[in-house]
């Protein structure tokens, strides 16, 4: 099959919310005229527990480790016409007052990314999560950021000729932070459970942007390299996120980002309410969407940066697709 194609590979991945977001994002773009004459011919996910599983669907499009899509309890591909359906009826709603930005976002600058400038019919998108983020570590990838250096890809493209790789998750929750009024660039201080692949990535990001990084410990701690402060019974966390989920004791008085995104109950108005950027404890949902826009921003398409959706219009749109995708 002739066209673009899009996955999201990791285990499990039966609930991945990427896809949404992948046409959500994509549907914006054409209707205001990027994309009018690129055809996407797969949006699917990957069961897959060895990147080799993935990067094999990449090359030759086949069947295998694509299991029950559960938000619309089918086969993605069988649904994937329906989901851009859906994702176009729902582009023009205006952004959730709720969902606007405390703070004014930080912005990713990077250095010379040597990209292919224009996207063509014969490329693969795909985003990576657990357990492949670590997994890619060879000279065969070109990196636009510091992916191979922390040893931490969720994003990859293939042009091809060539693969080329990120890791946005971090620069996602610098973005996310500074939605609830925190700003790393102002030295705030982030608390960090966890060294795995998106742990590395966040501290990294923080970091990098004028934030304090402290490690809590974990089952995998972060490197030296990525931690700027010790651990005292005086710090105060800005902000904590628990990778693992291992933490057993929360962390009172702090605002908190779980990685995790968790079914939502009730209308679309108590769903907004509960994401609102008012609250001390932030969706997984916030984090997913804003390092999905990195990858669209960073990696795929740098060329249409000024076109994207905002995170505050991206996650209404998601809220309501969600939704809809229940009552199906």
């Amino acid at each position: 099959m002739y066209g673009l194609r899009y996955a999201v590979g990791g285990s499990p991945i039966d609930h991945s919310l990427s896809p949404v977001l992948f046409d959500l994002v994509l549907a914006h773009l054409r209707s205001r005229g990027c994309f009018s004459e690129l055809d996407v011919s797969s949006v699917t996910i990957l069961g897959a527990d060895h990147i080799d599983e993935v990067l094999g669907w990449a090359y030759i499009e086949h069947d295998k480790h694509q299991p029950i899509w559960k938000p619309a309890n089918q086969k993605l591909r069988s649904f994937q016409s329906q989901l851009m359906s859906e994702a176009v009826d729902v582009i023009e709603l205006e952004a959730d007052s709720r969902f606007f930005p405390r703070l004014q976002p930080n912005a990713r600058y990077l250095k010379n990314a040597q990209v292919p400038i224009r996207s063509s019919s014969n490329e693969v998108w795909i985003n990576l999560t657990s357990p492949l983020k670590h997994q890619i570590q060879s000279v065969v990838f070109t990196p636009v950021d510091e992916a191979l250096d922390i040893i931490s890809v969720n994003a990859l493209r293939y042009d091809g000729q060539g693969w080329y790789c990120a890791t946005t998750d971090g620069e996602g929750v610098v973005h996310v932070a500074s939605y609830f009024g925190i700003d790393a660039a102002n030295g705030a201080i982030l608390g960090i459970n966890g060294g795995g692949g998106a742990a590395r990535s966040i501290a990294s990001a923080w970091m990098k942007h004028g934030g304090r990084t402290v490690s809590i410990g974990g089952k995998r701690q972060l490197p030296a390299t990525l931690v700027s402060t010790k651990p005292t019974d005086g710090v105060v966390f800005d902000l904590f996120i628990d990778t693992e989920g291992s933490l057993e004791q929360a962390m009172d008085g702090t605002v908190q980002l779980n990685p995790v995104y968790s079914p939502l109950r009730g209308s679309i108005e108590e769903r907004m309410e509960c994401l609102s950027t008012v609250s001390n404890v932030i969706d997984g949902r916030w984090m997913l969407a804003a390092q999905h826009l990195e990858c669209w921003r960073s990696l795929w398409t740098p060329h249409f940066s000024d076109h994207l959706p905002t995170l505050e219009q991206l996650l209404t749109w998601l809220v309501v697709v969600e939704r809809k995708l229940e009552q199906n």
